[in-house]
């Protein structure tokens, strides 16, 4: 349904129950006798955390793609002095994602604004001063993509619908998701 006000209503709905979600794992860290300092969108970059903490990988489209929901997800974070062992990076998925985003061009297709790159190799410099160059990736306009949004009054996502790693494999009820 991207871009339009049912898709902007989905990811309005999963940042709120991402909030409470946060709250509750930070209130939980505190009760044990740690700090915690949750926080969504703010505070540090989440992606480049995301990516440490082995989520997931970088794509073209500029979004975290992880190997079970593609971009198809909201990240927040806790930061804690809890002691916590920590994944490794999936090589393998990386390899995947970085051969496939190579050839693949739908996300870049289907932008109106043209804010994804169609480069055939990443780069290290940035577009704009939105950008926070010195890391090989696809650059992705920001500024471009955020006057979409304000234009149409809405957010857009139609690179998260059309990236080949959203595809849902199984439909999960929510009692199975948090089952995992």
């Amino acid at each position: 349904t991207a871009p339009a006000q049912p898709a902007a209503a989905a990811a309005a709905i999963g940042y709120s129950k991402m909030a409470f979600v946060i709250s509750c794992v930070g209130e939980f860290i505190r009760n044990l006798g740690y700090k915690a300092l949750q926080c969504g969108n703010d505070t540090a970059l989440s992606i480049p955390l995301a990516i440490d903490a082995g989520l997931g990988v970088l794509g073209r489209l500029g979004l975290l793609i992880t190997p079970e929901y593609g971009p198809r997800i909201r990240i927040c974070k806790v930061f804690t002095d809890l002691p916590l062992v920590s994944d490794e990076p999936n090589l393998t998925f990386k390899k995947k994602v970085d051969s496939f985003c190579k050839s693949c061009f739908k996300c870049t297709d289907v932008c109106e604004t043209d804010a994804i790159t169609k480069d055939k190799e990443p780069k290290i410099r940035g577009l704009n001063i939105s950008n926070n160059p010195g890391v090989r990736k696809y650059y992705v306009d920001g500024e471009k993509c955020f006057e979409f949004w304000i234009e149409n009054s809405s957010d857009c996502g139609a690179c998260i619908a059309v990236c080949p790693f959203s595809k849902i494999k199984k439909y999960k009820s929510p009692i199975e998701f948090w089952q995992k």
